[in-house]
């Protein structure tokens, strides 16, 4: 069967299409995530600031493990819980394959600042933030790209900031970033969710 070219209306409309269910794929489905791994970074970030205050001992640094553990078993428990199904769309995949570049550069940088002297609070932050961002773009999502914005910015900060007192400044980029859009998205996506049974109701 030949394939019909379509025209630049078509088109035009085919990506907003693909923009609308992406932003409402991130406000269903990103939310739990974001959530996830912000308030995991932001527990043992004060974890770790308890610890370097009450201990004062270098071994207390090996506690930013726990963020991927803690991290892990809440994506592992989120993923079992009920979803709307959602049709994915190439926008969705770009959003992943995101993530994944930066997961892994997160992880790698991380490991080399236990060999290396490395700012490493100020590299994590401003990868993380940076990839709220262009998630945020991706997907036209205001919430992702103005908190991501503000943590970039506040970023360098872990660079002037005294040790005594880069953590807390770590674990409040995190909350901007992670914590704040990631309620907003759950937070709109319930009101969505509510407007379409209603709409359903009344039919």
């Amino acid at each position: 069967m030949e394939e019909r070219n379509l025209t630049e209306r078509e088109s035009l409309n085919l990506i907003a299409t693909m923009i609308k269910n992406s932003k409402r794929n991130v406000k269903q489905n990103a939310g739990g995530p974001t959530l996830i791994w912000g308030y995991a970074t932001v527990i043992t970030s004060i974890l770790i600031q308890l610890g370097w205050y009450f201990i004062n001992e270098s071994w207390v640094m090996y506690g930013w493990f726990l963020i991927p553990v803690i991290g892990g078993i809440g994506m592992s428990i989120w993923s079992k819980k009920d979803k709307p199904v959602l049709v994915k769309t190439f926008l969705d995949s770009v959003i992943s394959y995101i993530w994944i570049v930066f997961g892994i550069s997160a992880g790698i940088v991380s490991l080399t600042a236990f060999i290396y002297s490395l700012p490493i609070l100020y590299f994590i932050s401003i990868m993380m933030s940076a990839g709220i961002v262009l998630t945020g773009f991706v997907c036209n999502f205001k919430p992702y790209i103005y908190c991501g914005a503000v943590g970039v910015l506040l970023s360098f900060l872990c660079l002037v900031t005294p040790i005594n007192y880069v953590i807390l400044i770590f674990a409040g980029i995190f909350f901007i970033t992670m914590i704040i859009p990631g309620h907003i998205a759950n937070a709109q996506s319930r009101t969505q969710v509510a407007e379409i049974a209603m709409s359903d109701r009344s039919k």
